[in-house]
C-alpha cells in the first residue's frame, strides 16, 4: 500500500544528512606542478586534470594515469611524485637519438628514481613504448634515475581498482573540520584497530569512514597487510621507521 506524502513532510531536510558547509573565505592553493611542461584540461577524448598530493599539483591526462597516482601516493615507500619529467635521450633500433618524457618520475626509499610510462594495453605494442622502455632501461645513466617501468590497466588488481576509488570518493571534496576530530582519536591510539572501530570511534557518522581513508593517504595511518580499504581493514599508526 502505497502512503502519500504531505509536501511539508517532501521538503523536510533529511535527518541524516549535513547542513552545506560554509565556504571558507581564504582556500590555498596548492603549489605549482613540477611537470617539464605545460598542462592542458582540453580533451576530447581523454580526462585531464590534478590531484593534489603532498600540497602539490600533480597533473594527470587519462583516467589510467590518474590510478596510477593515487596508487603511487598509496605506496609507503614513495616520497614524491612528479609527472611529465624532463625529456630524457635514448639510441634507437636505428642508431637515432631520440627524446621522450616519461608520464612519471616516482622518488622511493627502495628502488630510488623510477620513471614511469603509462599506457593502456592494447596501445603498447602500436605506440612502440615497450621497446623505448626497454632502451631507456638500457642506456639510462644512474645520474638521471635508478629504473624505467611501464603501467598497463593489466598491472591493477580487484584490490587496487577497489582502493583507488575509495581514496577517490574521499578526497575529493576535503572535510578538515573531520580530520581535525579524527586527529584527536589518532592521538590516542595505540596498536592496531580495524578501518570500521576506527570510524566508529570518532563519533562522525557516516563521514568517519572517508575521515579514516584520508588519514592513510596522508601516510597518518596505514594498512597492517596489503587489502582492500573496507570497514575490516586493519590499520595502524605508522613507526619512525615506515
Amino acid at each position: 500500500m502505497t502512503t502519500l506524502m504531505t509536501l511539508d513532510e517532501y521538503l523536510r531536510p533529511d535527518p541524516n544528512l549535513r547542513p552545506p558547509r560554509p565556504c571558507p573565505e581564504f582556500i590555498p592553493h596548492p603549489l605549482p606542478s613540477l611537470a617539464s611542461r605545460e598542462m592542458s584540461l582540453h580533451s576530447a577524448v581523454s580526462v585531464h586534470g590534478y590531484l593534489p598530493i603532498n600540497g602539490r599539483k600533480v597533473w594527470y591526462e587519462s583516467m589510467l594515469e590518474r590510478c596510477c597516482g593515487v596508487l603511487a601516493r598509496l605506496r609507503l615507500d614513495v616520497v614524491s611524485i612528479a609527472e611529465q619529467p624532463p625529456a630524457i635521450e635514448y639510441v634507437d633500433d636505428d642508431g637515432r637519438r631520440r627524446p621522450h618524457v616519461f608520464d612519471f618520475k616516482f622518488d622511493t626509499t627502495t628502488l630510488g628514481r623510477v620513471l614511469m610510462a603509462v599506457k593502456p594495453s592494447d596501445r603498447v605494442v602500436k605506440s612502440g613504448v615497450d621497446r623505448i622502455v626497454e632502451l631507456t632501461r638500457e642506456q639510462l645513466s644512474p645520474s638521471v634515475a635508478d629504473g624505467v617501468g611501464l603501467f598497463t590497466e593489466e598491472a591493477l588488481s580487484v584490490v587496487d581498482l577497489f582502493n583507488a576509488d575509495a581514496v577517490n570518493m574521499a578526497t575529493r571534496d576535503p572535510c578538515p573540520e573531520d580530520d581535525a576530530v579524527l586527529d584527536k582519536v589518532l592521538r590516542k591510539l595505540k596498536g592496531e584497530i580495524t578501518i570500521g572501530e576506527l570510524a566508529e570511534s570518532s563519533k562522525l557518522g557516516g563521514c568517519g569512514f572517508d575521515a579514516v581513508v584520508r588519514a592513510i593517504d596522508a601516510r597518518k595511518l596505514r594498512l597492517v597487510e596489503y587489502g582492500q580499504l573496507d570497514l575490516d581493514a586493519v590499520v595502524v599508526r605508522p613507526s619512525k621507521k615506515d
